[in-house]
């Protein structure tokens, strides 16, 4: 657990340029609740998730602020105040966190609900942004339309490539409903959506995971591209006869997939279950300005020789390749 004399500084000094920016933007009539509703703060490896209920206090402020500035003060609730209203839509609109370890994941959630808890109100809905998974292993879009973990530019693309536009965009839309709901819509409806948006994320998930799969499952540059073209080939007769490609939630019997090497990445104590963000966090990946605007949390504390120690030489020679990148 971080402490708040750790966390306070640090948040105030990631938020401090960004918010100077958006008063910059923003004009005489200084930063306005959308701009700070729009921003996308994230911590790679939350933990518990003290830095990102740090932010969560923060940006509360700021919305509080720009709401008696600009004259538009909600409607809030009765069991509720300006700023624990405030805190609750930053932490559905604004927060985002990944975590290896589910179980952390869980207390991150935790967390947030302590720091958003209305005596009449469910639970803040997190699900759809604090997520598990390796957050330095995976893939862009990019690369899992060309099932590669390499450079894709000048790459030909897989012909199953628009398929997984079609599914992002469909994923995306019910991703929206549930950014936009605030308090409005029950935590089950908002589950739903959840649930739409993954199982059409399931299949690009799947090839996303495959490709990295190939790379795991080589000991040398040589082996792994034998690897990777074995499992595109077992892909494709997978997906060969298009039925599987279409944006609905539907990909075939899932039974027939080449799932074996996903299984064996994930499996064991040194197993890697990736997360590919630009899958994951489309709302975030596929606005204007793609990214997060702010990144918090602690720095990482393990390098070198402890790295393959504790993860295995191919975990290593993955983040020497994502470096070369």
């Amino acid at each position: 657990y971080t402490p708040r004399s750790m966390t306070e500084p640090i948040v105030r000094k990631t938020l401090e340029p960004i918010l100077k920016r958006l008063g910059d933007d923003a004009g005489a009539k200084g930063i306005t609740p959308a701009q700070i509703l729009e921003l996308k703060v994230c911590d790679p490896a939350m933990g518990s998730g003290a830095f990102l209920v740090e932010a969560c206090r923060q940006l509360a402020d700021e919305l509080v602020e720009a709401w008696r500035r600009h004259g538009s003060m909600p409607v809030i609730p009765p069991d509720e105040d300006e700023l624990l209203y405030a805190r609750r839509i930053v932490a559905q609109r604004c927060l985002y966190g990944v975590d290896k370890n589910p179980m952390a994941a869980d207390l991150a959630k935790l967390s947030i609900w302590l720091a958003t808890l209305a005596k009449d109100h469910p639970f803040t809905f997190l699900d759809h942004s604090f997520r598990t998974g390796d957050s330095i292993v995976g893939l862009t879009r990019a690369q899992i339309e060309d099932f590669t973990w390499e450079q894709t530019k000048g790459r030909q693309k897989q012909f199953y490539a628009a398929a997984i536009g079609e599914r992002i965009e469909a994923a995306l839309a019910a991703r929206r409903e549930i950014l936009d709901a605030g308090d409005f819509k029950s935590p089950e409806v908002k589950k739903q959506k959840l649930t739409v948006a993954d199982e059409r994320l399931d299949l690009v998930r799947f090839i996303g995971d495959l490709a990295v799969a190939a790379f795991f499952a080589g000991a040398k540059d040589k082996q792994r591209k034998e690897k990777r073209q074995e499992f595109l080939q077992e892909l494709t007769a997978y997906l060969g006869d298009r039925s599987k490609l279409g944006s609905g939630s539907a990909s075939g019997d899932i039974s027939k997939r080449p799932q074996k090497p996903v299984d064996s990445l994930r499996a064991g104590e040194k197993g890697v279950t990736p997360f590919h963000w630009e899958i994951e966090f489309p709302e975030v990946f596929g606005r204007g300005q793609s990214g997060f605007d702010a990144i918090v949390g602690n720095p990482p504390f393990m390098g070198g020789s402890k790295i393959s120690a504790a993860f295995g030489r191919q975990y290593l020679e993955w983040l020497l390749c994502v470096n070369e990148r």
